[in-house]
C-alpha cells in the first residue's frame, strides 16, 4: 500500500486514519402527518493523525493546506479516494511530543481533516 498523497506532497503514513460519511438528508411531513427522509448528498470525510511527525513532513504539508483551496486527495488505503478526490484540508495546532534542535529532533502530534468538495450523490 502507498503513502498518501495531498496535491503535490506525497505524506509519511499516519498512526491512524478513519473515513467517515457524511450524509445530508432532506425531511418533509407528509399529508397523512407521517415524516419521510431522503438522501439529498453524501461525501466522505478523512482524518488522518500523526503521534509523531517531523517538522520537515508537517511544513510540507502545511504548505498545500494554506493555499486555501481545494487538493486532490489519493489513498489507495481506502477505495473511495484511490483515484483521487478533490477535498478542503484543515490541519490541527501542532503539539509538541519531542524537545530538541528544530530540524532533526522536533516532532509533533498532529491531525489531517479533508473533507470531499463534490457530493457523491
Amino acid at each position: 500500500m502507498g503513502n498518501p498523497v495531498l496535491g503535490s506532497t506525497t505524506l509519511t503514513c499516519p498512526r491512524q486514519s478513519t473515513i467517515t460519511p457524511l450524509v445530508k438528508k432532506g425531511e418533509f411531513l407528509t399529508l397523512g402527518g407521517k415524516s419521510r427522509w431522503d438522501i439529498t448528498g453524501m461525501k466522505y470525510e478523512y482524518q488522518l493523525h500523526w503521534e509523531f511527525i517531523n517538522i520537515t513532513d508537517y511544513e510540507a504539508m502545511e504548505t498545500e493546506v494554506k493555499a486555501l483551496v481545494p487538493v486532490t486527495f489519493t489513498w489507495d488505503k481506502y477505495t473511495a479516494c484511490a483515484s483521487g478526490v478533490s477535498v478542503y484540508a484543515e490541519l490541527s495546532a501542532r503539539a509538541p511530543k519531542t524537545a530538541g534542535d528544530k530540524d532533526t529532533d522536533f516532532y509533533s502530534d498532529v491531525v489531517l481533516t479533508l473533507t470531499e468538495v463534490n457530493n457523491r450523490i
